[in-house]
């Protein structure tokens, strides 16, 4: 997919070009006039005639692995640019959707007749919560503590008057290494707390599930959002009751099953692979009747990730823009904190809440966490750092 490379300024961008296989020189050259919308494209027949397009306009085009860079000033600047001849047009049709694209900053997402405005990288916005209820007795991080529709039902009341917008209800662990369970047990765990979650709090409510018998009954006893961790691929009936469903939808990126994910993941170049496969997947649910509207999606942190994937999908969030929806970011307690500070889940608290602190600087929508009120503390700082006025 043609995508705008997020880069801060020169030296970042120095690094990127370097590990695009852009060589030195060239790297230089994009650099010293470096312009907002750095843009990476498939090298092809379109691709080419830009190399030849650009210079003629002071722009500075350079070749990479398999890929050809260049930056532009603005969406603006290419429209016009798309207006000198039908050559130019339909080369630069693609660039100009892919600027429109980054730039989305300000969603409102529809879930069964309720709405949700996401806005966590726009000005003045902030990042929603979404806090985590597992019902299960073999999570990584909370396994048992609310095994009972009882306790489940008083930690999701807890979370949601600690300003959780949104509750993730789950039944079955997708801890790596975990296995599978059957569909009745996964209703039987998750659709009563659901049910009384619905009657006693107004915070939205999610279902985190790949099958699609679980969500229908789910969402029958009040949730609007399904998370499904395969991206609607596992069960072969969820895309289409999603999309009947009226419900929100996340789609995340995930490199094998639970079981598996873990055991040996590895990636070529993580954003052109991992932006290329949540495309597709926003596509092909958009082709089973979700509308746009409503997709989010979720980098996968953990989810068939090596420690260096989880740091750079941090650093270069921004980048997950390009989809053009929503972004879900969900790190809490996970293992890469713990092999950075060598502590229990339990005890991963500081390490979240650093990494809650990044993804929310850099425009995560939604963030999903065990511990709520520590959490929307640092949202509420990061926010006003962010935005405060110039003095």
């Amino acid at each position: 997919m043609i995508r705008v490379v997020h880069v801060g300024n020169p030296e970042e961008a120095r690094k990127r070009l370097s590990f695009l296989e852009v060589s030195s020189i060239d790297a230089g050259r994009l650099c010293t006039e470096l312009r907002p919308f750095l843009v990476c494209m498939s090298e092809s027949d379109v691709s080419r005639f830009l190399l030849a397009f650009f210079p003629a306009r002071g722009i500075t085009a350079v070749r990479g692995k398999e890929k050809i860079l260049f930056s532009v000033s603005s969406a603006e600047q290419v429209d016009a640019w798309m207006k000198e001849s039908p050559k130019a047009l339909s080369a630069l049709s693609p660039v100009s959707e892919a600027i429109g694209r980054y730039l989305s900053r300000d969603f409102v997402v529809e879930c069964r007749g309720r709405k949700i405005r996401l806005s966590g990288s726009a000005p003045g916005g902030s990042p929603r919560i979404m806090g985590i209820l597992n019902v299960t007795p073999d999570s990584f991080s909370d396994g048992g503590r609310f095994h009972s529709t009882e306790a489940a039902v008083r930690h999701g009341i807890a979370m949601a008057e600690e300003g959780a917008d949104i509750i993730d209800v789950g039944g079955e662990s997708t801890r790596p290494g975990s296995s599978p369970v059957s569909v009745d047990e996964e209703i039987g765990r998750v659709v009563p707390v659901i049910r009384e979650l619905s009657r006693k709090t107004d915070a939205l409510l999610s279902v985190d599930t790949t099958k699609a018998a679980v969500a229908r009954n789910a969402v029958a006893a009040g949730a609007c959002i399904i998370n499904d961790t395969s991206a609607l691929t596992d069960d072969p009936e969820m895309a289409e009751f999603a999309a009947e469903s009226g419900c929100a939808v996340v789609l995340m990126h995930r490199r094998g099953t639970p079981s598996t994910m873990q055991a040996s993941p590895s990636y070529g170049s993580l954003f052109d692979e991992l932006l290329e496969e949540l495309a597709a997947r926003v596509e092909a649910a958009i082709r089973s009747g979700v509308s746009r509207e409503r997709i989010l999606v979720d980098p996968g942190i953990g989810f068939g990730k090596r420690l260096e994937d989880n740091l750079a999908l941090h650093r270069h969030l921004p980048d997950l823009r390009n989809l053009g929806r929503p972004v879900v970011f969900g790190t809490s307690r996970k293992s890469f904190i713990g092999k950075i500070t060598g502590k229990d889940p339990g005890d991963r608290v500081f390490g979240t809440a650093a990494s809650v602190a990044v993804s929310a600087f850099l425009g995560a929508d939604v963030l999903r966490v065990h511990d709520v009120p520590e959490m929307r503390d640092v949202v509420r700082v990061v926010a006003a750092i962010r935005d405060g006025s110039e003095c």
